[in-house]
């Protein structure tokens, strides 16, 4: 029997979030291209988790990229780091931290991705903001979710969801420009942004 949802996923292990963000894998190759990842590039992941998108960044960009995997879980990075040892992936930085409180001398990417993240977060608009004192001018964003008019059969509950209007208006008040959006399947939608 399920339990009960948390926002926080208290409620699973991280081997069944790493089987859940295996389940979106068809969304990925579309924000990859919308952030016109190249090898060599470094990326910015928001909410990295246990990593599976992070490894698929890894493998776009490369040896000679980066991708910056931020997740406030220790243990979710942990099971990153493992994942990395065995597949020998090693162009992934690991940074557990607050999304909202990056320091953007730490590092400088090229794009970010925040995906499926902001309803999990207490402070969407100050983690939009993070990401936008991170990102040269100019530089893409993608911010994919869970779409609240979706059946629901996996991801969080209608309750929990975040409209697309509620994201795009995040995005123009942090400073991201709405360059297109679109219903990537019946439960997920995409923006592709702009740092103004």
């Amino acid at each position: 029997m399920e339990l009960p949802y948390r926002k926080d996923l208290g409620h699973l292990t991280w081997d069944e979030v790493f089987a859940r963000q295996l389940l979106r894998a068809s969304l990925v190759e579309e924000w990859m291209d919308a952030l016109h990842l190249d090898p060599g590039a470094c990326v910015l992941d928001i909410g990295a988790g246990p990593g599976y998108v992070s490894l698929v960044l890894a493998d776009r960009v490369g040896p000679n990229g980066l991708v910056c995997a931020v997740d406030r879980s220790a243990d979710a990075l942990a099971y990153l780091a493992r994942l990395q040892y065995e597949r020998g992936v090693w162009q992934i930085k690991r940074i557990v931290a607050d999304a909202t409180m990056l320091d953007p001398d730490a590092f400088r990417p090229d794009s970010a991705l925040v995906t499926m993240v902001l309803h999990h977060a207490n402070d969407p608009m100050g983690i939009l903001a993070s990401v936008v004192r991170m990102l040269p001018t100019g530089a893409p964003a993608v911010i994919g979710e869970f779409h609240p008019e979706g059946p629901c059969e996996k991801g969080p509950p209608r309750a929990e969801r975040v409209s697309p209007d509620q994201v795009r208006a995040w995005c123009e008040a942090a400073g991201l420009a709405v360059l297109s959006y679109r219903r990537q399947t019946q439960e997920h939608f995409m923006f592709t942004l702009q740092r103004c």
